[in-house]
């Protein structure tokens, strides 16, 4: 087992999931968690295999990916550095319900499932924390599916490019987190489709593109352009 980084910690107690745990329960926690390091499209795990641990994005990037009942596979949601994932299934139990795999060279922590379920079941008042969290979650998810299946092509863009804006009165420089095609995928289009959504902003001034990165010089506008775009 790999030594926990110093950082590692405090990188935790950033996450909504950890902010109310005490340093020292927090340490006896990665005491048990080990460091797991991928190649570009290694798998972490695969959908319904039993859940024993749930994870942190020390570096690099991880793919969500679903299976769908056509037999192909669409990214669900792209895990970033710094970002936990598949922690619910710490309520639920079970199978994780989607396959992890690593986009690029990627670090994770791998924290224990186990442990983490009976340091809460001694601790009531943490259990009830974590229940709101992922309650707040799920609201999330919620809107995640609504934006794909009534917005727009644009409006989905839009809003995924948005949010990655620090904010919305100012210009910004954003950073895709994947290749387009992982995007595209993510928001339910197909690379063309995103191509040539990304070529008519640029046409209209509202972006400029450099690979991965997007300068938006009026967020506002953006999203005003997208309105104009709905379902």
């Amino acid at each position: 087992m790999e030594a926990i980084a110093d950082n590692v910690s405090s990188l935790l107690r950033e996450t909504s999931l950890f902010s109310a745990w005490p340093e020292a329960l927090l340490d006896s926690l990665l005491k048990h968690s080990k460091t797991v390091h991928l190649g570009s499209g290694d798998i972490l795990f695969v959908e319904k295999a039993t859940a024993n641990a749930f994870y942190l994005v020390l570096s690099g990037r991880i793919h969500l990916i679903a299976a769908a009942a056509t037999g192909q596979e669409k990214i669900v949601e792209i895990i970033r550095e710094n970002d936990l994932f598949a922690e619910a299934v710490a309520f639920l139990g079970g199978c994780y319900p989607v396959t992890a795999a690593a986009e690029g060279s990627t670090t994770v922590l791998e924290i224990p499932l186990a442990l983490f379920l009976e340091i809460l079941e001694q601790r009531p008042q943490l259990m009830r924390q974590m229940l709101a969290r992922l309650s707040m979650r799920l609201h999330f998810l919620v809107k995640e599916l609504r934006q794909l299946s009534v917005e727009s092509a644009e409006q989905r863009l839009v809003s995924y490019l948005l949010d990655l804006c620090p904010v919305l009165d100012a210009a910004a420089v954003v950073e895709l987190p994947a290749k387009k095609s992982a995007v595209a995928a993510r928001l339910g289009l197909t690379p063309e489709t995103l191509s040539r959504l990304l070529l008519r902003m640029r046409k209209a001034g509202l972006i400029t593109v450099n690979r991965r990165v997007l300068d938006i010089p009026d967020p506002r506008a953006l999203q005003c352009w997208a309105a104009g775009h709905s379902s």
